[in-house]
């Protein structure tokens, strides 16, 4: 469905106590009553219990407990930030503002930041699946640095890409996969080392504007979607080799699979469609209406579920795996941005880029539970594990 440098890398760490008595005493959420936190907290050192949400207008990061879905602080990014991933191995969050030649990291143990200087100004942030490595990438000019956090140190450098149109890492994070622009396949970056060791070649590529790139829990799996082709090619990431082609949509531009590999989904805003590909027997299972504005999957429940926001038509779309149907909407009071599932896939945490909240909702009964205000235009609502694949 979003790398930079300090803007303000002076500014000190700590929590913005302004920020949160305000958010804390407006009573946490709208038009539901809610359970508010008995205190408001500066450590976040137990990063599975809580959702970082940040803020496209301020350094503020808004932190929820998602036991009780309230606010227990707040956290300063450093930056205002263009991306934020988190990592549960390190206790780290890092950020990014698109104008820094740099990262931010904050010690959400004991709310210490620091400043990780690059030579190129990052746009996007993907943490390796263990979190111990975080890849800051400028796709215009081609270059990743791939940053460890626990030495706080940038380890290797890829340089001399063309513009890159996506990236993942491996199920072990041992390699990097990117699409760029003239290459005609998939290169293979060895991330010790900084080094494109192979290139897989991918037909589809070759005239496409755009890709994008997405891989099965395990691992093995990865998956390739051109825009403009009605295929996705898949990959044996064992061995980097091309496995076969599966006709979708023409327009769509990811296949995003479920969180137990069930199924692989796909979106397509051009047909309005949404196909959903059995991974058994890998062919098309269902072939359902969709909406405007998709631009993400996610999935729930026990893998019961494939639920698609639509940014434009404000509303998660639901669907229903165990019958391949599609299931009632379910309005959302704002505009949906990027979010995540937990773990058990129990619960979707929503960012509502307008309303300055985030929605959450119930999987297992399929309804909006609550609202909890934030601060203002939240960028995401990020989890350091989701029961969703990474994408």
């Amino acid at each position: 469905m979003t790398a930079a440098e300090f803007v303000r890398a002076t500014r000190g760490a700590g929590i913005l106590a302004l920020a949160v008595a305000i958010v804390v005493t407006a009573g946490i959420l709208l038009g539901k009553p809610s359970t508010q936190a008995a205190q408001v907290k500066s450590e976040f050192g137990a990063v599975a219990r809580y959702i970082f949400i940040p803020s496209r207008n301020d350094p503020i990061v808004t932190v929820v407990e998602r036991d009780s879905d309230g606010v227990v602080g707040t956290l300063d990014a450093g930056l205002v930030p263009e991306q934020v991933v988190v990592s549960e191995a390190t206790r780290k969050l890092v950020a990014v503002d698109g104008i820094a030649r740099g990262v931010s990291v904050v010690d959400l143990a004991n709310g210490h930041r620091l400043t990780i200087e690059l030579d190129f100004t990052p746009h996007r942030l993907i943490a390796s699946p263990d979190g111990y490595v975080v890849a800051a990438a400028d796709f215009s000019v081609g270059s990743v640095a791939f940053v460890e956090l626990m030495r706080n140190r940038v380890a290797s450098r890829m340089g001399g890409l063309s513009p890159i149109r996506d990236l993942m890492f491996g199920g072990d994070g041992a390699f990097l996969y990117v699409v760029a622009e003239r290459l005609d396949g998939i290169a293979v970056i060895d991330v010790a080392r900084g080094k494109l060791i192979e290139e897989i070649a991918v037909s589809s590529l070759r005239s496409a504007n755009a890709a994008g790139l997405t891989r099965s829990p395990s691992g093995r799996m990865g998956y390739v979607k051109a825009q403009g082709s009605r295929t996705i090619t898949l990959l044996d990431l064992s061995n980097f080799r091309r496995v076969r082609e599966i006709e979708v949509g023409r327009d769509a531009l990811k296949a995003f699979p479920t969180g137990f590999g069930g199924y692989l989904v796909v979106p397509d805003n051009s047909e309005q469609t949404v196909t959903i590909v059995a991974n058994a027997s890998l062919t098309v299972a269902a072939m359902l209406k969709g909406g405007a504005g998709m631009t993400t999957v996610h999935s729930g429940w026990f893998d019961t579920l494939a639920l698609v926001p639509s940014a434009t038509e404000r509303k998660l779309m639901v669907y229903d795996l165990d019958r391949l149907s599609r299931a009632p909407d379910i309005a959302l009071p704002g505009s949906p941005g990027p979010g995540a599932v937990t773990q058990d896939g129990a619960k979707l945490y929503l960012a509502l880029e307008d309303a300055s909240g985030v929605a959450v909702i119930d999987l297992q009964r399929r309804v909006l539970l609550r609202t909890i205000a934030v601060a203002p235009n939240p960028v995401a609502a990020i989890m350091a594990r989701s029961f969703d694949v990474c994408h």
